[in-house]
């Protein structure tokens, strides 16, 4: 289930200007490793059941508590053992003629505590939402669905391929098995039953996972939930797939280094360069493998200026869809702030920058809206070394796009945030 949170590539004016995307991080191991749930209170396999998941993750345990099971709707297995030893995953049996789900609720704890824990980035994939067309040889099918609420955040899945029906209602996201063909087993073989949701920030989650059958004989069906994160050839985020691009001034040209996701379905990557931050030209181009693993590469351009020089990747997929990275700026001199950071960067409350000075200096730092207009104004003084700075007036914000713009000198940067 998912729906769709939508990434926006914005042109600012603000000195230069520039092609800002948001990026977004891939793990290559799950994020979470739910196995081995004791229970600790309720009757197991009822509604009302509390189990205790130690270390998913280091430092981090997890209550689950299955909040609900509808009429008609048996969970015979609270993690099954066929499929992914990390992830939870449910048996249900469903009576002819139901429509339920099982609701679990997820709490991240302070590993050997009761005491909740918020999670920076909880990403979320549902597998294996089929279903079959005609179940019971009277033309009667069955059909799975899923619903997750993180509480907001973002989703990816294959816009062209999927046969899920999406929708998104408050801050639950659905996928409803729309095609009817079923694919055995537990697996992240069937992308196109596969979906993908993140939120940051949270210590809670509320994830259903539930079966429409409209037939005249009884199912017994597989779930499954896993906690990582999976890129898609023609998803919502098709530049997700690239991890890191960085790049390093070094004595025979600048040096750019860039980490691409395994399985993240690039087949070529276009260097781009620019001296002025709006006219790239392609200055090398490198064909991507299919990847079983993460893929670090880099590029050294012998370029010689006294200005500033802009860089980006062209990433292209087997489609010939393509997508851009973040503009990486280099320059021939120490500049006063380098690493520049704001996280996180979809923001309910408040958010913190990150940043490395010079030299002590006082700097300035504005939110600035779709329309250039600045929004609020803080005033800082930035010390030698690594900084860490809390960017206010965030509360005030209606949901939407916006830029932070840090004013240090002559010197002028920006990120993308988003407010939830």
């Amino acid at each position: 289930m998912k729906t769709f949170f939508t990434l926006l590539k914005e042109k600012w004016l603000l000195g230069l200007s520039l092609f800002f995307i948001l990026p977004f991080a891939s793990i290559a191991q799950p994020d979470y490793d739910f196995r081995n749930g004791t229970l600790i209170s309720g009757t197991d396999l009822q509604a009302g059941a509390k189990y205790r998941f130690n270390n998913v993750r280091s430092g981090v345990d997890a209550f689950v508590t299955l909040t609900f099971i509808s009429p008609g709707i048996t969970v015979t297995e609270l993690d099954g053992a066929s499929g992914y030893p990390e992830a939870l995953q449910p048996t249900l049996k469903v009576n002819p003629n139901t429509n339920g789900y099982l609701e679990m609720y997820f709490e991240f704890l302070y590993a050997g505590t009761n005491n909740p824990y918020v999670q920076s980035r909880v990403p979320v994939t549902c597998i294996d939402v089929d279903g079959i067309k005609n179940y019971d040889g009277a033309g009667n099918g069955i059909f799975e669905f899923d619903e997750l609420d993180l509480g907001g955040g973002y989703v990816n899945y294959d816009l062209l391929g999927t046969e899920l029906q999406m929708s998104h209602t408050g801050n639950i996201f659905r996928g409803y098995n729309m095609a009817g063909i079923d694919y055995p087993g537990r697996d992240t073989a069937a992308k196109q039953v596969m979906f993908t949701a993140v939120n940051t920030n949270i210590s809670t989650a509320t994830i259903r996972v539930g079966v429409d059958n409209k037939a005249s004989i009884s199912a017994t069906r597989l779930r499954s939930v896993y906690f990582k994160e999976f890129w898609y050839a023609n998803g919502l985020l098709p530049s997700a797939g690239l991890l890191s691009f960085s790049g390093i001034q070094k004595v025979n040209g600048n040096e750019l280094n860039w980490e691409l996701a395994a399985d993240c379905g690039f087949t070529g990557i276009t260097i781009e360069r620019s001296s002025d931050g709006k006219k790239f030209t392609s200055i090398e181009y490198k064909t991507i493998p299919v990847l079983s693993q993460k893929l670090r590469q880099n590029y050294t351009d012998a370029v010689q200026t006294d200005g500033m020089v802009y860089y980006r990747l062209k990433l292209q997929n087997a489609n010939g869809k393509y997508s851009y990275s973040e503009i990486l700026i280099m320059k021939s001199k120490t500049t006063a702030v380098q690493g520049f950071k704001v996280y996180p960067n979809l923001v309910e409350s408040g958010a913190t920058i990150n940043l490395s000075a010079a030299r002590n200096e006082n700097a300035e730092l504005m939110i600035v809206d779709l329309g250039g207009r600045i929004l609020s104004r803080q005033q800082t003084r930035l010390s030698t070394g690594n900084n860490s700075i809390q960017l206010n007036d965030t509360d005030h914000l209606i949901a939407g796009n916006y830029l932070v713009v840090l004013s240090v000198g002559n010197e002028t940067m920006t990120q993308k945030i988003i407010k939830r």
